[in-house]
């Protein structure tokens, strides 16, 4: 599970790279902010993480860490992860990271990788539309948020890798998926929120929503 994990996420990684849109893009906006580069010693990054849907009667609520071990004087760190509980738990690295928040990209795997389990396709066809979309213009929004009992400014950026797809016809239910990714630099880590919502195609009310939102960091 670890190396599969691993492996995918050096995948998704590769074309979050320089975005030529005139717009603000995921890429200018997450990839490129350095939302990790404040970060000069260990610590445990904690996430909840919240599933739920039309057919979930219950959402499920649980926690998900980030842990940057070591910090290197050039400024790379070490990540493990250690995410969820029980039978879902699942614990992997290191990420050698040093600008970016790699639990962006673990996020984003998570998701591409079930959704392949869901439809049986093949989730290199999800991964892909996912990082065509990093570079495109995005909705871009300012807004205030509150954390930890403050209030700061912070910017939410949306992507719909699918909507204009023509082999997204194969999987209809995703046609409208948008993700969500709420930045700050204000907050630990630079990550406020990240979330993958799928509105029912036909009612347009929500079908599915995944998302992980900063809660603390200790050190």
């Amino acid at each position: 599970m670890r190396h599969r994990i691993l492996a995918a996420l050096a995948g998704l990684a590769l074309l979050a790279g320089a975005s030529t849109a005139s717009a603000v893009s995921v890429t200018e906006g997450v990839f490129d902010a350095n939302l990790l580069s404040p970060v000069k010693e260990p610590g445990n990054f904690h996430y909840r993480y919240e599933l739920k849907g039309k057919t979930i009667p219950d959402p499920y609520v649980g926690q998900a860490t980030m842990q940057v071990r070591e910090v290197a004087a050039n400024g790379e760190k070490q990540v493990f992860f250690d995410l969820f509980e029980g039978e879902a738990r699942r614990e992997f690295g290191p990420i050698a990271a040093v600008e970016q928040n790699p639990i962006v990209l673990v996020f984003l795997q998570l998701d591409v990788n079930e959704m392949a389990n869901l439809t049986g396709g093949a989730a290199g066809y999800f991964q892909q539309q996912v990082r065509k979309a990093f570079n495109d213009p995005a909705e871009d929004e300012r807004i205030e948020i509150e954390v930890a009992g403050q209030k700061i400014q912070a910017q939410r950026l949306r992507m719909r890798p699918y909507r204009n797809d023509p082999q997204i016809d194969r999987f209809p239910a995703f046609k409208d998926k948008i993700y969500e990714f709420v930045v700050a630099s204000e907050v630990p880590g630079g990550l406020v929120r990240i979330a993958a919502t799928t509105p029912d195609p036909v009612t347009g009310e929500l079908f599915l929503e995944k998302s992980l939102t900063f809660v603390s960091l200790d050190r």
